[in-house]
């Protein structure tokens, strides 16, 4: 199921949400790769995508390594 949006109601102006999330990532994906090169975290990042993530999973990631400079920022973990 796509999810639309419609600005005024007219058919001519229905943007497909799901592309809008695509396109979001290919320019975060663009922006890490400007800024970090194509780092072993951006691709793996770009190589889970629609595969063990999904779009929205993806972006969430995406922006946190162009945020932090890492995928992992957000990990916390104890050993004991």
């Amino acid at each position: 199921m796509t999810a639309v949006y419609s600005l005024d109601m007219s058919e001519t102006a229905v943007i497909c949400l799901d592309e809008a999330v695509r396109c979001e990532i290919r320019r975060e994906l663009a922006v890490a790769r400007a800024k970090h090169g194509n780092s072993w975290e951006v691709q793996s990042i770009a190589n889970s995508w629609g595969d063990t993530m999904d779009d929205r999973e993806t972006l969430a990631a995406i922006r946190l390594f162009n945020r932090t400079g890492s995928m992992f920022a957000g990990v916390i973990c104890s050993i004991h």
